[in-house]
């Protein structure tokens, strides 16, 4: 998990529990915003690693989304899909990009992407997020009603967090076509 800016509100260890249950590994990376080179350089070690069961799946949160999205665009060897949740575009508010992070055209994620989005973001206005998502050629989008910029952590994370496992689960079960379409 590629978390920016701190923590998101709430709490993820509802999210890396459910995770865990569900027979996934989780390597968490906080605040990708502090060091961006070291934070790139973790995860694609972590997905282009063959010696730990695939697939390997990238979930980011705020600016670790954004960085998530970014790695995708290069499409590193093991990287099967990705989790993306309340992304900082560069229109986004009172949120910086770091240098070294980059928004990638969404045409360039080829990968599945589940992509999260809280109607009530402070940081990055649903129009602006849901633009850049519906964009995606394999892309899934979910809006979290009374959701902030920490779904993943925030008051529903618990349906946030199924939603990731069944994700997961068609990534494992080798079906990684998502069958959800836009409205």
């Amino acid at each position: 998990m590629l978390l920016g800016g701190g923590a998101p509100d709430g709490d993820l260890d509802h999210l890396t529990d459910h995770l865990l249950l569900s027979g996934f590994s989780v390597a968490l990376v906080a605040d990708v915003a502090v060091d961006p080179v070291a934070a790139r350089s973790t995860a694609l070690r972590i997905v282009q690693d063959t010696t730990t069961e695939r697939p390997h799946v990238l979930i980011g949160s705020g600016v670790g989304a954004t960085l998530a999205a970014d790695i995708a665009a290069t499409r590193p060897v093991g990287l099967a899909a990705l989790v993306l949740a309340n992304v900082v575009t560069p229109a986004s508010r009172g949120v910086t990009i770091p240098r070294g992070i980059a928004l990638p055209k969404a045409r360039d994620v080829l990968q599945p992407v589940l992509f999260f989005h809280g109607d009530t973001d402070p940081i990055t206005d649903i129009a602006d997020a849901a633009n850049w998502a519906t964009q995606l050629p394999f892309g899934a989008v979910r809006i979290v009603q009374r959701g902030g910029h920490g779904v993943l952590g925030g008051e529903e994370r618990r349906s946030v967090a199924a939603s990731i496992v069944l994700f997961l689960e068609r990534q494992r079960a080798g079906a990684p076509v998502l069958s959800d379409g836009f409205a």
